[in-house]
């Protein structure tokens, strides 16, 4: 019985040229017929001689890759064992447990019920515009919350880019929603120097402190909450943590550190609070346990009652703790201290900007001292 042949050359006529095929079996004994692309036999038979050398007759079938959706891809997303969460935390950015456990609830409550099931590639800018609407429209949600929920779609589809699974990320091409929150409102100076110099207003003397440094820095209430006895220093406090909302420590905001000088009365106010915080590594404590963001701010609002402004007129003009840090920022700017200095003192600057400017030191803002100085010095009067 003769041998069968590897394989058998052909040629076709199109009309306008030949071309030539090769036949061959494949594994199951099925004689199969393949397309060269040569034009003469002698190219057609170097061709084929080569799929044989490299035993490359039967081309391999692709098996087509599964389509991943959305929801698989986001599985396991916004926990301690995020591979994103791990890979910030070698980048040097320490994202907080609650931070984490947001952006969790936020996904499950907003983004996946609407892309679980989509496919990574049909997830489309007019697709997320149309949910955009949706949390508008029907959830009632702000446009800030909205943007917020957006931005963590978007790190998800960042990711998603970056590891070959989508060529470009959608999100970035949707426009974020206009703001229309209600501007912040402010303390005059002479609103500021009469509540604070005032302390028949005041029922809780750690929440007036912790206003009267608030009025001093511009520091965030959750970084006032984290400052430890550790942060005194020789005529300035160091900020490098805020907490989260329950409490534990985490970056600030902007994940900045920074060096605020404090007039020396209020450096010794702190002094004595932090004697006073037992086990507690919090200055802003109470018989060990650090004392609530809630028991500040009403302490404010019922001092604010006390001096004239009530409740009423106090959410129309949207007075609130966060205000002291635009009471100061206001302060420092019609004194003529520059917006630089001023950014960076409230801890407030862009990324690029902190950068820029970390140079600064402590005795730079002698400036800042003297206004801050001049608050304290028309309380103490």
């Amino acid at each position: 019985m003769r041998a069968r042949e590897p394989f058998t050359l052909t040629k076709r006529n199109t009309g306008k040229k030949t071309v030539y095929y090769y036949f061959a079996y494949d594994k199951t004994g099925r004689r199969r017929k393949f397309s060269t692309g040569c034009t003469t036999k002698t190219q057609a038979m170097a061709y084929t001689l080569e799929l044989y050398r490299t035993n490359s007759l039967i081309p391999e079938k692709k098996e087509a890759k599964p389509i991943l959706t959305f929801g698989e891809y986001a599985d396991g997303w916004w926990t301690p064992d995020c591979e994103y969460v791990k890979a910030e935390k070698l980048r040097g950015r320490q994202l907080s447990g609650q931070y984490i456990t947001t952006n969790r609830q936020l996904l499950n409550r907003y983004i996946l019920p609407t892309f679980k099931s989509t496919a990574l590639i049909d997830v489309t800018p007019s697709r997320i515009e149309t949910w955009q609407r949706y949390l508008i429209e029907k959830k009632k949600l702000s446009p800030k919350y909205a943007n917020n929920i957006l931005s963590i779609f978007s790190v998800i589809l960042d990711e998603a880019r970056r590891q070959g699974h989508i060529s470009k990320n959608p999100a970035r091409e949707v426009r974020t929603l206009a703001n229309n929150s209600k501007e912040r409102g402010i303390l005059s100076f002479d609103e500021a120097r009469e509540l604070l110099t005032n302390l028949s207003y005041w029922d809780n003397p750690m929440a007036y402190t912790a206003s009267l440094l608030a009025a001093c820095t511009g520091m965030r209430l959750s970084e006032i909450r984290a400052l430890r006895p550790s942060d005194l220093q020789d005529g300035y406090i160091h900020v490098e943590h805020s907490v989260d909302l329950y409490g534990a420590l985490k970056s600030t905001k902007t994940g900045d550190k920074r060096d605020l000088p404090i007039p020396e009365s209020l450096m010794e106010t702190l002094k004595k609070l932090s004697t006073l915080s037992g086990k507690c590594d919090r200055i802003f404590s109470v018989a060990g346990v650090s004392i609530a963001s809630k028991t500040i701010r009403l302490s404010l609002y019922r001092a604010l009652s006390r001096m004239g402004i009530g409740e009423a007129e106090r959410t129309e003009r949207n007075i609130t703790f966060h205000s002291w840090r635009h009471f100061l920022n206001s302060q420092l700017l019609s004194n003529g201290v520059n917006e630089i200095k001023t950014r960076k003192i409230t801890g407030h600057s862009s990324a690029e900007m902190t950068k820029r400017y970390a140079h600064f030191l402590v005795n730079d803002f002698a400036d800042v001292l003297k206004i801050t100085e001049g608050i304290i010095v028309e309380i103490d009067r």
